[in-house]
């Protein structure tokens, strides 16, 4: 009987050890991403200005984010941010950065929705969450709407 007991034990005390051994899981759902403003310069440069809203008890540091943007439908181009920054419990954090326009359509697409004020928007990012230490960790995240769109 000792012999037929000593491997389930066995099996057991491994699986118990191991739950212990994986990444923490830290609860992001509920946070959301989206644009709060689009500004064409009369350089020619697009600064857009997003956030994310994190309505969580707990506070998160985003190490970086890259993110695809498109207006009215159409793929207008990409833009990032390296910079870390905290987003505050139950709270927002809006950023800003410039749009890299991914050809000589997407510029007459965003002074299209500058000449109207405002654009339909799909914003699909990739946010890093700094976990611990230096490790992160990819949340997918997506955002539409409308957003106003003006030039400088």
């Amino acid at each position: 009987m000792k012999k037929l007991l000593f491997p389930l034990w066995f099996a057991l005390v491994l699986a118990c050890g191991f739950t212990g051994c994986g990444a923490p899981t830290y609860i992001t759902s509920g946070m959301r991403i989206e644009l709060a403003a689009i500004e064409r310069a009369g350089d020619g440069t697009v600064r857009v200005n997003w956030r994310v809203a994190n309505p969580n008890v707990a506070a998160y540091v985003l190490a970086r984010s890259t993110h695809k943007l498109s207006l009215n439908g159409t793929p207008v181009g990409t833009f990032s941010d390296s910079n870390r920054v905290g987003v505050p419990a139950q709270n927002a954090v809006e950023r800003s950065g410039v749009l890299t326009l991914a050809n000589a359509a997407a510029g007459s697409i965003v002074e299209q929705a500058a000449a109207h004020g405002s654009a339909a928007y799909q914003l699909d990012s990739a946010v890093f969450i700094l976990m611990d230490d230096e490790k992160t960790e990819k949340i997918p995240m997506s955002g539409s709407g409308t957003v106003p769109v003006t030039t400088k």
